[in-house]
């Protein structure tokens, strides 16, 4: 762990929020650079500046309702904890996509199988958000004693923040050789498969478990149920024309 990168005269450049800032920073660089010809780039950028906020929010908020003790002032008042750490991703993703489905019926052009094509980029930024997590040293691992087991909180555990990026890597190059139209369906069920996967070595059992299984894995299991229709649906349709 790395909480802190540089620290001189009294001022400290932390990883958590420095690796977040530079996750936001490629995603738009990414879905820059795979802008649709047909969106305009002021257009794509008040919706991802929109994505941004709305994601922001979501993800506090459920970091806050999955928490034992938690007074409605946190939500309301506290400037701290809304700039600093305890972000949930998935709170994020749920937020973004309600987002994505309003905005697409008020906006048709940027409905989702314009905005599939920043898919791609999301994993590669959530994947350098990981590497975040893994220096601040949150989102770890259960205790274990495989080769390559890192000590973390006073025990060894499984990389499981490392494990999750190279899973996300894998998984941006596999979606970048397939249709933009069928980005959506395949990101939801290859991301569902590994969120549901590694939770078994991460151990989230901090927000809760039902039937044996954490709340991120009831989640990834929405995820891929939902991704089955979506993929079905979506399979007949006319790729749109690659820029």
């Amino acid at each position: 762990m790395l909480p802190i990168l540089i620290s001189w005269g009294g001022q400290s450049v932390f990883a958590y929020p420095l690796f977040i800032g530079l996750a936001w920073g490629l995603g738009y660089r990414l879905c820059q650079a795979r802008l649709p010809s047909d969106i305009p780039v002021a257009r794509f950028r008040a919706w991802y500046v929109g994505v941004f906020l709305v994601s922001w929010a979501g993800s506090k908020i459920l970091y806050v309702a999955t928490q034992d003790q938690w007074t409605p002032e946190l939500l309301l008042g506290a400037s701290a904890f809304w700039l600093g750490g305890g972000f949930v991703f998935l709170g994020g993703f749920l937020a973004a996509a309600m987002l994505a489905l309003v905005w697409g019926i008020w906006d048709p052009k940027l409905h989702w199988r314009r905005t599939s094509f920043t898919l791609v980029p999301l994993l590669w930024a959530h994947a350098l958000g990981r590497i975040g997590c893994f220096l601040a040293g949150c989102c770890f691992g259960t205790s274990s004693d495989v080769p390559w087991a890192l000590h973390m909180h006073g025990a060894l555990r499984h990389p499981v923040q490392l494990y999750e990026a190279a899973g996300l890597a894998m998984l941006a190059f596999g979606l970048n050789r397939i249709p933009k139209v069928r980005l959506l369906g395949a990101y939801l069920m290859g991301y569902g498969l590994l969120r549901w996967s590694l939770e078994w070595w991460r151990g989230d059992e901090i927000r809760g478990m039902w039937a044996g299984m954490s709340f991120s894995q009831w989640v990834a299991l929405a995820m891929l149920a939902v991704s089955l229709p979506v993929i079905i649906a979506t399979w007949r349709i006319r790729p749109l024309p690659q820029n």
